[in-house]
This record gives C-alpha cells, structure tokens and sequence, in this order.
C-alpha cells in the first residue's frame, strides 16, 4: 500500500474470497458412495428452507437440527447428512494458498489479520481445527458465534464488530474488511470502515499483495 497509512486490522471473509467450496461438494463426484444423495440434501436447504440459512448463521440454528430436518423432507438418514456435512467443512479447498504466506508478512508488521465470516456452527467446530485456521490468523470471527451477520446494523452500529473492536481499542477508521460482498447502506463508508472488494477482475492475492 504505498502512500497509504497501513490499516492496524484486515478482515478476510471466508466464502467466494477464501474458499469456494459448499457444503457437501463431494457428493457432486459420481464416484462417491452417497452421490445419489447430493441433489436431495441441497434442494431440500438451498431450495426448500432457504429462510433458515440466515438464521443457522446467526445461531439460531445448530448443525444437528438443520439434518434432522433435511433428514425428515428427503428421508436420507439423518447420520450421513450429518456425517457428510462434517466431511466437507473439514475438506473445503482455498482458492490460492499463496495468500498465506503475504498474511504472515503482514501479521509480521504487527498488523492483526483475522477472518470475518457470515458462517455456520460448523465452521468453528469442524472447519478451524482441521485446516488449523487458528494458527494462520490472529482471531476468526464467526457470525454464529457472535449472534449478529456482518450487514447487521443497529443505527450506526456494525454490530458484528462492535465489540472485537472495542476490545482491541480500534476504530472503523483502523480496519479493512476484504469480501466479495459491499455495503450497499453506506454505513460502512459513513464509519470510515473501508471494504475492499474481491472481484473477477481483482483478487485476494491482489489485494492482499498490495497491502503488504
């Protein structure tokens, strides 16, 4: 970032900006023992309870109920629509794994990077510890952990980073947030909170280069 003041903290988001993969994505191969499966668990989330995604990542929701459910409309086994969930979210594929190590000459600088994602339970239970998230970011916020989506707003107030950044004594003005999502409010922009964009055009190695 030349002739820029460097940010004290950078938010990465997870999905279409560190990861691409979906739950269940390895039921989509036909050579997997449960493909026949893969149609039925999606349309009965993605299509027949959408309303529920939001809610699941606010907390609301535990992984286990979420395959009850899906178990009850598609009468797959409630055991390996779990089983299967867990299996991918222990499994899922970074986009550019050169991204870590521009992250760890920023957190070199003292800079905290961490991940900021709209997620499920099954990311701090499944996820972090076995891609070892932890050790690559200096803190993971997750919306099902923290109650709140990162478009949550109460006034002013991002309320899914209000309190990270009281607690690190930072301001809006101190961070970046790298998505593939923008704040189309423009309450991010009116707090000073910049969001750097990941696009087709523009990636996270990119952006990630330029900030190091």
């Amino acid at each position: 970032m030349k002739n820029e003041i460097l940010p004290k903290a950078i938010f990465i988001d997870w999905y279409k900006t560190l990861s691409n993969s979906q739950f269940w994505f390895q039921l989509r191969e036909p050579s997997h023992l449960y493909h026949k499966y893969q149609e039925q668990i999606e349309n009965a989330l993605y299509r027949d309870n959408r309303e529920l995604i939001n809610p699941w990542m606010r907390g609301e929701y535990s992984s286990e109920d979420i395959c009850k459910l899906i178990s009850k409309q598609s009468g797959i086994d409630t055991k390996i629509v779990f089983e299967e969930l867990k299996n991918s979210c222990e499994n899922l594929q970074f986009i550019d794994n050169r991204v870590f190590e521009i992250i760890k000459n920023i957190r070199n600088k003292g800079i905290n990077v961490s991940i900021a994602t709209d997620n499920m339970d099954t990311f701090s239970r499944f996820t972090v510890p076995a891609l070892g998230l932890d050790k690559l970011f200096d803190d993971i916020l997750i919306s099902s952990d923290l109650k709140h989506l990162k478009g949550d707003f109460d006034g002013n107030r991002i309320l899914f980073f209000e309190n990270y950044l009281k607690e690190h004594k930072l301001k809006f003005s101190d961070a970046v947030l790298i998505d593939d999502c923008i704040d189309k409010t423009g309450i991010y922009d009116k707090l000073g909170f910049k969001i750097m964009q990941v696009t087709s055009e523009r990636s996270l190695y990119e952006i990630l280069f330029n900030l190091q």
